[in-house]
């Protein structure tokens, strides 16, 4: 059985070993721990379509070669 214990300061969550597989578990404390990050981030939404769009031309640059062929580049 899955609990939930409440305090003034925090929120703990007893899960048993066998309730959840381990890899989806990690995937849950994954998505927690980048909500935490987010709440925390003052970047703003423009922002990081901007990177996003600079990571992928970045990418798109070093590995186009493998996509186009050199003929129709």
């Amino acid at each position: 059985m899955i609990t939930v214990e409440k305090t003034d300061t925090d929120v703990r969550v007893t899960i048993p070993k066998d309730a959840v597989p381990p890899k989806r578990l990690n995937a849950l404390l994954d998505w927690l721990r980048l909500e935490e990050v987010v709440q925390r981030s003052r970047l703003t939404e423009a922002d990081a379509d901007r990177i996003a769009d600079d990571i992928k031309a970045e990418w798109w640059k070093a590995n186009k070669e493998k996509f186009i062929p050199p003929d129709e580049r």
